[in-house]
């Protein structure tokens, strides 16, 4: 029997002592004489059985002593494997078109003018979701639209998804959600009406780029006219809709400040529950100590007011393997290519396959490269393997085979200790 590798002691502010294993996600509070005990004796584990036979039942019993190291990898391997190919849920995205009505400095995208899902493949896109969901596996189906601005064509193309989507999972039993990673612009009345009419089960990610003055340099529209009232008062009338509203908060060094004025424009809403500041870095910019140092001064301005975010967290919900990671996850483009996740720009080049006539996906070699480089050689004896937020697309996509992050054993250990206080707070 061995220590496990996922083990870390941390000694938090408060001087409790936990012992907490990061595969397993558990911890256990001892006093000062245990916690000296283990610490002392993780190397010599007869003293701890021979001192305390009961504790040391509970750590094996819990996975903090395990028979080998090659056993625990190949477990805590499979352990993700199963959670990758086992989900009762599956998740298609929809790019209705690549068009979109804004422009915003750090999107990767190349928007396509007059871009749009065609009938033709719409009606394939349905064959395939008759196919998978005739198979009873899935409870669940979750349809999301991206793009472009996927609004932009609602009527010729979300809305008659929508009621035929619904359709398809009536017939089998199965549960339907929707989600719009949407500008907001056009998320409007009639919009969120006829929306409502088909599923009350919506969640819509809105960004904002900043408080006005902000937000509109980046979020304009061709005559200059910047977008964030708009945005703010559509936000606002679809959460009282009880629409999930996600506003995904763009920061930079120079706006992390002003999201205090976003929030404060949302003051009134923030105790509800189906409302939720997400923070996220803008890809561009540098994670340094200023960046750093300006979230923590957001932290202290807001800290008087109570709202769902994850601006307190670490790893937030990034401990989660990435949607696109999951076996049952495909992004449709408006074309008919299909993709794995919404990171990319949707080139052709860079597609894993595309969708037949019959509503079949007829995968290509990209495909498999994805599948087979979905760990680098690093990663099964990496410590941080259990919570790891790379996705298969970044650590396929390295040059050297190796950890694309390049992270060091003290940082590995300095997350260990971010993730378990993350998940002591929840």
């Amino acid at each position: 029997m061995i220590w496990s590798r996922y083990n870390e002691f941390i000694q938090g502010s408060d001087k409790v002592n936990v012992l907490f294993n990061c595969r397993t996600r558990k911890w256990i509070t001892f006093v000062p004489e245990l916690y000296r005990l283990l610490q002392d004796n993780a190397n010599n584990l007869s003293k701890i059985e021979s001192r305390h036979p009961s504790l040391y039942k509970v750590l094996i019993d819990n996975k903090f002593i395990v028979p080998d190291l090659e056993t625990e990898i190949s477990e805590c391997l499979a352990e993700i494997d199963s959670k990758l190919n086992s989900s009762k849920l599956l998740k298609l995205t929809v790019n209705p078109t690549l068009d979109c009505n804004l422009r915003c400095w750090y999107c990767y995208e190349q928007h396509l003018h007059g871009s749009c899902m065609t009938l033709k493949i719409m009606e394939s896109f349905y064959r395939y979701i008759d196919t998978c969901l005739s198979n009873g596996k899935y409870e669940k189906l979750q349809l999301a639209f991206f793009g472009g601005e996927p609004l932009m064509k609602f009527d010729k193309v979300v809305n008659p998804m929508l009621i035929q989507v619904k359709k398809i999972c009536n017939q089998y039993n199965v549960d339907f959600a929707v989600s719009f990673t949407t500008n907001g612009v056009l998320l409007t009345h009639r919009v969120r009406t006829a929306i409502k009419s088909i599923t009350q089960n919506v969640a819509v990610q809105i960004p904002f780029d900043g408080d006005s003055e902000f937000h509109n340099n980046v979020k304009r529209f061709p005559n200059g006219m910047g977008s964030y009232q708009i945005v703010k008062n559509h936000a606002r009338e679809a959460v009282i809709d009880g629409f999930r509203v996600t506003i995904r908060c763009n920061a930079t060094k120079s706006n992390i400040h002003s999201f205090q004025n976003v929030i404060n424009d949302f003051e009134d809403l923030l105790s509800q529950p189906n409302l939720r500041f997400s923070f996220h870095k803008v890809w561009q910019e540098a994670d340094d100590d200023e960046f750093k140092s300006e979230i923590t001064a957001l932290k202290s301005a807001i800290s008087h007011q109570q709202f769902t975010s994850n601006i307190h967290s670490y790893f937030g919900d990034s401990v989660n393997p990435c949607y696109g990671d999951y076996a049952d996850n495909y992004v449709f483009n408006y074309n008919g290519d299909i993709f794995k996740c919404t990171a990319r720009d949707f080139n052709t080049k860079n597609r894993i396959g595309h969708l037949n006539d019959n509503g079949e996906i007829a995968f290509n070699n990209s495909a498999l490269i994805r599948t087979k480089k979905s760990l680098t050689a690093e990663c099964p004896t990496c410590r941080r393997l259990p919570f790891c937020p790379i996705c298969s697309q970044t650590r396929a996509e390295s040059s050297d085979g190796k950890c694309p992050a390049h992270i060091t054993p003290e940082e590995i250990t300095l997350n260990i200790h971010q993730f378990y206080l993350d998940l002591s707070r929840t």
